[in-house]
């Protein structure tokens, strides 16, 4: 089981995330997604408030790619998982709080990520499997 560290915590917390999914046909997007927080150990979520080809590739396709780099000191890392979408409830209602601070339109949804693998893709990891 993957295992979400303090640092990289950190990373995700201070760098940019960049969403990696798929359409049913394989055609890969990526976006970057400001709103990208760690939920605990396990999990990361986003706010899908586009509603555009993200989100319509994790309805039909839930697994999901998560990057985050830290370009100066050369950190990269990739989370893997599936993708759970969540409309109601207390995780998407804090959601809803949290883009309002923000000055962001709300969310049609929050997306929590159960990550299954990590992957340094750094200088010095070459893509090795962290867990």
């Amino acid at each position: 089981m993957a295992k979400i560290t303090d640092e990289m915590k950190a990373l995700i917390k201070e760098q940019q995330a960049f969403i990696g999914t798929a359409s049913p046909d394989g055609t890969p997007n990526i976006a970057p997604k400001g709103s990208t927080r760690v939920l605990d150990e396990e999990h990361i979520t986003f706010a899908e408030s586009a509603g555009k080809r993200t989100y319509e590739n994790l309805k039909k396709n839930p697994r999901v790619s998560v990057v985050v780099c830290d370009r100066a000191q050369m950190k990269c890392l990739r989370f893997q998982g599936n993708a759970e979408i969540l409309t109601s409830g207390p995780l998407f209602e804090k959601s809803v709080e949290n883009m309002k601070k923000m000055g962001a339109p709300p969310p049609q949804a929050l997306i929590k990520v159960k990550v299954d693998e990590i992957y340094d893709l750094g200088m010095t990891g070459f893509g090795k499997k962290i867990s």
